[in-house]
C-alpha cells in the first residue's frame, strides 16, 4: 500500500502506511528500510537517515538499508553538508564505504553502487578498491563514457597509466568525438611525460576545438618537450593572432623561437613581453635566458641585478628572487667567474633551501668550477629529495659518464632518469656516450643515433655520436656527425679538438 500510494503521488499517506507496517512487523527491517528510500527519493535526508539507522538497528546487513545510508552519506559528503545538526561531514565518506559495501553484496547486483562506492574510493584515496567496480561497470556498459574515464582515473592513480591509456584509447576508438576523454588522455601522457604522444593527443583535442587557444597552448608546451620547436613555433604564432596579449603563450613562443635556432625572434618576444609585463618576474627570467641563449651573458648579470635589488627591496616572495639569482649564477659561471657565481647561488640556496631547481643550479656550477665530488654531494641531495628529479638523475650520471667514474651506476642513474622521460634526447645522449665509456658500442647505437636524430643540431650530441661512429669503423658516418656537430649550436663545444678529430679521419681513410 505504501508504495502504491507514492507512485500516486500521496506521499504523506505512503509515509503512514510504511508506519503503519513497522508498527505491525517491529521486528523486520524491511518496512523501516522502504521508509527510508522514500524519504531519500523525497530528498528529506534527515528523516532517510534516521530511517535507515533505525531499520539498521533491528538488522545490521539489511542491504537496503545500507544502500540508503551510503547514498544519502556519500551525497551530503560531497556537498559538504550535514544531514543534522552536530553531524561530522568529515566522517561520512567512512561511514558511507562500509554501508554501500554491505549493500554491494557479492557484487552483482545494482550498477549504481559500484559507481557510487567507487566515487568514495577515488575520493577517499584508495583507487585500486575502485578498479574492479569501474572495470564491471565499464564491461557492462561500455556505452557509458563517465565510467571509462573514472576507471582510467583509478588506474593512473593506482600505479597502472599503462592500463589507464587503453581504458581511454578504447573508449575514444568507440567515440571519437568525445572531447572530455580526449582531454584526459592528453593530459594523462602530459603526466606521465610522454611527449610526443601527448603532442598528438593535444593535437586530436585542437581539432574538436581548434579556436580554444588554452589547447593550443597546451599542445605547443608538449611540442616543446619532445623537442619539436619549430611546430611549436607555428602553432603558437597562429593562436597569438587569436590572442595577441596571453603571456603564456608569449612566454612560450620565445621558448619555441630559441630552441628552434631564432634567437633573434625569441629576443623580441621576450623584451616585448618584458615591456609589457616589467612587474612580472617570469618575463625578466625569460629575457635572461634568452640572452644566455645568445651567449650575452654580461647582459644577462646586467638585466637581472637591478631587477634582485628591486624584488629585494620590496620583500617580495623568496622563490621569485631566489629564481633570477640562481639564473645570474650561472651567468656567472659562463663567465668563469666561478667564486662569485658560487656565492650568488649560496645566496639563493639561503633564500629557497628547498628550492631543488636552485640546488641543481649551483651543483652544475660546481661540476664547471672542477669541484665534482662537492657537485656530486649537491645532486645526490637533489635526488634524495627527490628521486623522480630526472634532470638531476641525468645529470650525475652524464658527469660520471664524462670524468670515466662509477659508469655502472652513471648507466643506472640514466635509465633511471629516461623511466621517467623516456622519449627526452638529452638522456638518451647521456645514456648512449656512458655506453661509449664502457666501451659497449652496440648498446650505445640506439639511444645515441635516436639523439641525434631528434636534435640534429645539438653539436654535443653530434660529436658524440662521431665518436661512436669512429669506434664502430664507420670512419664516413663519424666525419659527418662531427660536421654537423661543427655546424650546430656550438654550444659546449671545442672545435678544433672537433676539426682535428675530422682532419685525422680523412687521412686514415
Amino acid at each position: 500500500m505504501g508504495r502504491y500510494l507514492e507512485g500516486a503521488g500521496k506521499v504523506d499517506d505512503a509515509v503512514a502506511a510504511f508506519k503503519k507496517a513497522i508498527e505491525l512487523d517491529p521486528r523486520s527491517a524491511e518496512p523501516r528500510a522502504e521508509l527510508a528510500a522514500l524519504y531519500a527519493r523525497q530528498d528529506k535526508a534527515r528523516e532517510a537517515l534516521d530511517a535507515a539507522e533505525d531499520a539498521l538497528k533491528v538488522d545490521p546487513r539489511n542491504r537496503e538499508a545500507n544502500r540508503i545510508l551510503g547514498t544519502v552519506l556519500a551525497a551530503l559528503a560531497e556537498q559538504r553538508q550535514a544531514g543534522r545538526p552536530g553531524d561530522d561531514v568529515a566522517a561520512y565518506p567512512k561511514r558511507a564505504i562500509a554501508a554501500l559495501e554491505i549493500a554491494r553484496g557479492d557484487g552483482t547486483g545494482d550498477l549504481s553502487i559500484d559507481l557510487a562506492l567507487a566515487r568514495l574510493y577515488l575520493d577517499q584515496d584508495r583507487p585500486a578498491n575502485a578498479v574492479p567496480l569501474l572495470r564491471r561497470i565499464v564491461l557492462e556498459q561500455p556505452q557509458y563514457a563517465d565510467g571509462a574515464m573514472l576507471l582510467a582515473e583509478a588506474q593512473e592513480a593506482s600505479g597502472a597509466p599503462e592500463a589507464a591509456i587503453e581504458t581511454l584509447t578504447t573508449l575514444l576508438q568507440e567515440q571519437p568525438q568525445f572531447f572530455r576523454g580526449r582531454v584526459q588522455l592528453a593530459e594523462l601522457y602530459d603526466r606521465q611525460r610522454r611527449w610526443a604522444q601527448a603532442a598528438d593527443a593535444w593535437a586530436r583535442v585542437q581539432a574538436i576545438n581548434p579556436a580554444n587557444t588554452e589547447i593550443a597552448a597546451h599542445r605547443a608546451s608538449a611540442l616543446l618537450n619532445a623537442g619539436r620547436a619549430a611546430d611549436a613555433r607555428d602553432i603558437l604564432r597562429d593562436a597569438l593572432k587569436t590572442a595577441p596579449d596571453d603571456v603564456r603563450m608569449s612566454y612560450l613562443m620565445a621558448q619555441a623561437q630559441r630552441e628552434s635556432g631564432d634567437v633573434e625572434g625569441a629576443e623580441a618576444t621576450a623584451r616585448a613581453l618584458h615591456a609589457a609585463h616589467p612587474d612580472d618576474v617570469r618575463t625578466t627570467y625569460l629575457l635572461g635566458q634568452v640572452l644566455a641563449a645568445r651567449d650575452r651573458y654580461q647582459d644577462v648579470v646586467d638585466l637581472l641585478k637591478p631587477e634582485i635589488a628591486k624584488l629585494r627591496a620590496t620583500n617580495a616572495r623568496a622563490p621569485q628572487v631566489a629564481m633570477l639569482l640562481a639564473a645570474e649564477g650561472t651567468a656567472l659561471v659562463q663567465l668563469k667567474r666561478q667564486d662569485e657565481a658560487l656565492g650568488v647561488l649560496k645566496d639563493a640556496i639561503g633564500i629557497a633551501p628547498d628550492d631543488t631547481t636552485v640546488l641543481f643550479q649551483y651543483g652544475a656550477a660546481l661540476d664547471r668550477a672542477g669541484r665534482q665530488a662537492d657537485a656530486e654531494k649537491i645532486f645526490r641531495d637533489v635526488i634524495a629529495r627527490d628521486p623522480l628529479d630526472a634532470g638531476a638523475l641525468n645529470y650525475l650520471g652524464y658527469m660520471m659518464a664524462e670524468h670515466g667514474t662509477s659508469l655502472d651506476e652513471a648507466v643506472t642513474l640514466i635509465q633511471r632518469a629516461l623511466s621517467v622521460e623516456p622519449d627526452n634526447p638529452s638522456y638518451l645522449d647521456s645514456l648512449g656516450w656512458a655506453y661509449v665509456q664502457q666501451g659497449k658500442f652496440a648498446q650505445a647505437d640506439p639511444p645515441l643515433s635516436a639523439a641525434a636524430e631528434k636534435l640534429p643540431k645539438n653539436s654535443v650530441i653530434q660529436d658524440h655520436l662521431g665518436d661512436l661512429r669512429l669506434k664502430q669503423n664507420r670512419r664516413a658516418d663519424a666525419i659527418a656527425a662531427w660536421q654537423r656537430a661543427l655546424e650546430g649550436d656550438g654550444e659546449s663545444i671545442d672545435r678544433a679538438k672537433i676539426q682535428k678529430k675530422i682532419d685525422v679521419a680523412r687521412k686514415s681513410r
